[in-house]
């Protein structure tokens, strides 16, 4: 039988101390700051002796499982599935494994699937939480949970936090409809989105139609922010709805709530002979990576997720000690870190040339020939 790898082998090909190998692969409590070069080298030289480490040794001696639990909507929209992607990332990097609950969208709540985290006796929990629920409620009323809770989306005091803020993005996406001639400008989203606390593209829509003059048109439809199928027949019964209504009534733009909804809405006009940006140009939300690919590539508000989940990865990981070896003194509670998202102008709004565009948060697409 092939004798196991140990730790000091690894430190002796790898030459460093052996804290630092410790430190890097098992977690272990040290004062030792590791470079990225360092930890790189150590993780090739592990993987190339074959070493695995013995999770249960590792928990008896550290008190820690190793392993975090991460809160999402469903899988079904690919905003999410790329949330779980880039935050089990980040975290299995640094030696952690992830338990995933995912929500669905027939549950009226969610706090089971928290409080079925919670039970596990997890290091820390990443929550993703983008209006008030009886989860959010629960965490801010126990400073003791909150501590090993880091949000994505909206702020819950007390805990540590990472969101975007959409206002800029959303302000730029109307003012660059408003650059390209668009005058009646709609809003599509799921009935739901229209109130909930959190989400500023709705109130940011009705309150710079007003701030222009202009008639709010918003169109909502039953179903989930996902659901592509719901928002095409939504599309297709608004332009059976335009056919009937004379040109200087008819909506020249439509903001949808995210790319998804976008799809749909491309799909339903164009099904009915509505061209698109030539009739109604259409924005997005997200910067999904099929936003790009389609045949008329769609103007989006990227939300920049990337940021967001590594920001809030970075903390989980200092506040359970999973970075430079679990300082004595944690960072003190309720850190939030925000990152504006950004206009992508593609074709699905290039009506015009571009004229009047505003300065600020909009850059052209890198695929945009």
């Amino acid at each position: 039988m092939k004798k196991a790898t140990t730790l000091r082998e690894i430190a002796h090909r790898a030459d460093v101390h052996y804290a630092t190998v410790s430190t890097i692969l098992n977690g272990a409590r040290s004062s030792t700051r590791v470079s990225d070069e360092t930890r790189r080298r150590v993780l090739a030289i592990a993987d190339e002796l074959g070493y695995s480490a013995n999770r249960a040794a590792q928990q008896l001696k550290t008190r820690k499982s190793r392993v975090v639990g991460l809160l999402t909507g469903g899988l079904e929209n690919p905003f999410f599935a790329r949330m779980v992607s880039l935050c089990s990332e980040a975290l299995e990097e640094e030696g952690y494994d992830v338990l995933l609950a995912t929500r669905r969208r027939d549950e009226a709540s969610d706090l089971h699937l928290f409080d079925a985290l919670v039970s596990r006796q997890l290091d820390g929990i990443l929550l993703w939480s983008e209006t008030d629920t009886q989860v959010a409620g629960r965490v801010a009323a126990e400073p003791a949970l909150a501590a090993r809770v880091v949000v994505m989306g909206l702020q819950i005091p007390p805990c540590d936090g990472a969101a975007a803020s959409l206002y800029g993005g959303v302000g730029a996406a109307l003012d660059h409809l408003r650059g390209q001639g668009c005058r009646r400008v709609g809003y599509l989203a799921p009935r739901a989105a229209l109130h909930r606390r959190g989400d500023p593209r709705h109130d940011v829509y009705l309150s710079t139609m007003e701030r222009w003059g202009f008639l709010p048109r918003v169109y909502a439809f039953e179903g989930a922010a996902y659901d592509v199928g719901a928002a095409r027949a939504r599309a297709e019964a608004l332009a059976n709805e335009l056919i009937a209504l004379p040109p200087c009534e008819r909506p020249d733009a439509l903001l949808c709530l995210n790319d998804m909804v976008a799809f749909g809405a491309l799909m339903g006009l164009r099904r009915c002979g509505i061209r698109v940006p030539e009739d109604v140009a259409l924005v997005g939300c997200d910067d999904l990576p099929l936003a790009s690919q389609l045949d008329v590539p769609l103007t989006t508000v990227a939300y920049p997720l990337v940021d967001v989940c590594r920001a809030a990865a970075k903390m989980l990981l200092e506040r359970v000690g999973g970075i430079d070896g679990a300082p004595d003194s944690l960072p003190a509670a309720g850190r939030q870190e925000t990152f504006e998202a950004q206009l992508i102008v593609r074709d699905s709004t290039l009506r015009l040339p571009n004229v009047g565009e505003p300065a600020g948060a909009i850059r052209k697409d890198l695929f945009q020939e």
